[in-house]
């Protein structure tokens, strides 16, 4: 069984994801300097080394000064931090928004296919990636989130609820519990974040990959954590629906569930409701070709990128 995955992180400049440097008239305007693996900090696309971790960035203009937000966005199974972006469009998001993005890329897939992977092992890489990417650029803690697809969806959830303090808010996709899949994720076996931060989740009604089951298991023990009341239907039609659940000092869960599907005839056929809607990638590319069969009544890097920003850390 393969897996697709992703993973977005965003930042911005105080507390414990970085922090302003503040001079005698106010925080430092002064330009970043490079530290640790961020070897360059010119506006732009670069190629990062970091936790022996390929690390496509792209750090906007305005991301010279202090304040600016970080995404981190990471791939699935047989992808690349840059195939992920391809899908979710998060860097072209993320610079209109003022946010750094940096898309790295797992260690090798292997059994014969192309691409690449993720592992428990990899997650201290990452949070130390965040840790550097924010420092450096002197990013706003209270604006740091992430977000990851399948496999990526699973570190979604384990980082989420390991490591509430670094994100203000998270949007797992196409993951659920880690039963069976080999997988530690959350709201199991006693695991909760320490922080109920706000989630958005992304659930593919005729998933194979993964199982409605799967999702519907870890949607259910968040909501039962956070003691939230719902769903109330924000939008839908006959092919999805956006719902919200409340907790009682404001927590959030909403989910996109969708019964959107892979192209039938494409290289991903098999993996169905497995799919990012709104992905403009070509579904029958030879590579990571995961984009839900047209028409899609929603976008999934826009709502992703949408509630991040409705939803700094207090």
């Amino acid at each position: 069984m393969r897996f697709v995955l992703a993973l977005v992180v965003l930042a911005g400049c105080d507390g414990s994801a970085g922090g302003t440097t503040d001079g005698p008239t106010g925080p430092d305007a002064s330009p970043p300097t490079p530290s640790g693996c961020i070897t360059d900090v010119s506006p732009g696309d670069h190629v990062f080394s970091c936790g022996g971790l390929m690390v496509d960035a792209r750090i906007p203009a305005a991301c010279e000064a202090p304040g600016c937000g970080l995404i981190l966005e990471l791939h699935g199974d047989t992808g690349t931090g840059l195939l992920m972006d391809a899908h979710v469009k998060l860097r072209e998001l993320g610079a209109q928004h003022g946010y750094i993005t940096v898309a790295p890329t797992g260690p090798p897939f292997g059994q014969g296919l192309p691409g690449s992977t993720w592992h428990a092992s990899n997650d201290a890489a990452l949070i130390d990636l965040v840790n550097q990417v924010s420092t450096v650029f002197r990013v706003d803690a209270h604006k740091v989130h992430l977000t990851g697809f399948s496999r990526g969806g699973f570190v979604t959830w384990r980082l989420l609820c390991d490591h509430a303090d670094l994100f203000a808010s998270a949007a797992p996709a196409g993951a659920g519990n880690g039963a069976g899949f080999g997988e530690q994720t959350c709201f199991e076996q006693g695991r909760a974040p320490s922080r109920k931060l706000p989630i958005l989740f992304l659930m593919g009604r005729t998933d194979v990959s993964v199982g409605y089951a799967a999702m519907q298991t870890i949607r259910d023990g968040a909501i039962a954590n956070y003691a939230a009341i719902g769903p109330v239907v924000v939008a839908q039609d006959t092919g999805y629906s956006h719902d919200r659940w409340t907790g009682p000092n404001g927590e959030i869960i909403e989910t996109f569930d969708h019964a959107y599907e892979t192209v039938s005839d494409g290289p991903w056929a098999s993996a169905r409701g497995h799919c990012i809607a709104g992905s403009t990638m070509d579904p029958y590319a030879p590579q990571y070709a995961i984009p839900c069969k047209a028409p899609n009544a929603f976008v999934w890097g826009e709502e992703v990128m949408t509630f991040f920003l409705a939803h700094p850390r207090p």
